[in-house]
Parts: C-alpha cells; sequence; structure tokens
C-alpha cells in the first residue's frame, strides 16, 4: 500500500484505447492510488464515436474533461506513446494547479505547430482515396517493437486495435507554456528497441531545465512487457 493514495490519470497510445494500461492501473490500484485510463474518442469502446471531427484538439479535450468532471486535484498525468500529443495540448485547457506531476512514457512531445506525422520516424500512412479519413493501426510483424508477443497475446491485440482519425496525426500541436509550468516533470525513454523517434526527445530534454529524464531497458509497450517496472517508473513520479 502506498504512503499516499495518489490520483494517476493514464492517456493511452494510437490505435488503442484504455484497455492497454489495464494491468498496470490495476497494480497501482493495488498500491493505493486512484487511477483513470480514459478512452480517447473513436478509439477502442469509442469507436463508434468516430468521425472526421475525431481530431488532435478532441482528444485534448477529452484528457481536460476527465480532470474536470472527476474533480481532480494534485495529478499526476502519465502520457504514452501519441497520448504524448494530446496530453501537451490538454495542459492548455486544465486549470493551473490542478497537474502536480507529469511523466511522460516513451511519448510524442510536441513543440508548438508539430504535427506526430513531422516528428515521427515513422509517419502514420494517410489515406489514399478521397473522402477516407480512417488510419489503419501497422501490422505488428512490421513493427519490431511489438514483437515480443506470444501468438495469443498478437491475436487479442489485433482484435482490439481501432483505425484512428488522420486529423490525430496532421492537426499540428497547439502547445503554450503550461507544460513547463508544471512543477514535477519526467521523461521516459525505453532503450530496448530501435528508438529514433523518442531517443532525440530524451536528448533534448537532459538539456531543459526542469526534466527529469530516466531510461527504461524495454520496448516501447513498456505497459505489456514491464507491468512491475512501469507502475515503479509511474510511482517515482508522484508529487
Amino acid at each position: 500500500m502506498a504512503d499516499k493514495r495518489a490520483n494517476i490519470v493514464i492517456v493511452h497510445g494510437a490505435w488503442v484505447g484504455g484497455w492497454r494500461w489495464r494491468e498496470v492501473a490495476d497494480l497501482l490500484r493495488d498500491r493505493g492510488h486512484y487511477v483513470f485510463t480514459p478512452t480517447l474518442t473513436g478509439l477502442g469502446e469509442r469507436a463508434h464515436l468516430t468521425s472526421p471531427d475525431v481530431n488532435l484538439s478532441l482528444h485534448a479535450q477529452d484528457i481536460a474533461n476527465v480532470i474536470k468532471y472527476e474533480d481532480l486535484d494534485d495529478v499526476l498525468l502519465v502520457a504514452h506513446s501519441y497520448g504524448g500529443m494530446a496530453v501537451s495540448q490538454a495542459l492548455s485547457l486544465i486549470p493551473e494547479g490542478k497537474i502536480a506531476s507529469l511523466l511522460y512514457l516513451d511519448a510524442f512531445f510536441p513543440e508548438d505547430g508539430d504535427t506526430l506525422n513531422e516528428i515521427t520516424a515513422m509517419p502514420a500512412h494517410l489515406p489514399e482515396q478521397e473522402g477516407e479519413y480512417l488510419v489503419p493501426p501497422p501490422r505488428i510483424n512490421k513493427v519490431g517493437f511489438n514483437t515480443h508477443m506470444t501468438d495469443a497475446a498478437r491475436a487479442s491485440y489485433e482484435d482490439r486495435r481501432t483505425p484512428q482519425s488522420v486529423y490525430c496525426f496532421t492537426e499540428p500541436a497547439r502547445i503554450t507554456g503550461a507544460r513547463e509550468r508544471i512543477p514535477i516533470k519526467t521523461y521516459v525513454v525505453a532503450t530496448g528497441y530501435k528508438n529514433d523517434t523518442f531517443v532525440p526527445v530524451a536528448e533534448k530534454l537532459r538539456k531543459r531545465e526542469g526534466w527529469r529524464v530516466e531510461e527504461m531497458p524495454f520496448t516501447h509497450d513498456l505497459q505489456h512487457v514491464a507491468v512491475t517496472e512501469t507502475a515503479d517508473m509511474i510511482e517515482s513520479a508522484l508529487p
């Protein structure tokens, strides 16, 4: 049981949903924390809400609404992968003082005006036909950081991934100074795969005042391959 019960909000990556964080969330709850793993609009169990209106701004609003309607204070806000885009923009929508600590886990870290497709080593392929807006998830046998899965885990994972609106990947992020005003800020980079996208982010933040940078020797799917270690890292970032 944790010495202090914390409010933790974990934001998932592209093509999945809050379900992807169940094991880590359950472990943190067993340790005494309040843990929220919201699914962004148009994904997971909210896939029926997808439309061309789903974009980065809507996902940022999703996160801000969790903080508002759950009436959360002293929050540790955690972002994984694409979640870093939405979290970065959401901070300008959340009243100052609500977020006490910020943790990016192998996550995108946009500056103002960046799109995800501009800052990733593996941009999402845009729809080829006019009028299409959904980007299917990449096949994991083409993405080296997911090859650790058993056949059963891979089948379950593929069955639950959902196409995502292209506008999540092409809308420029609107970043204010809110991110840098968060009192406690941590960036974690996974070093267990050829990480061309997030290693440069870690190197940049090592030189930026106010940021703690850590490494985890695992693949990108930290929440799947290193459940306990990921929960430990999240607790280490608590306010």
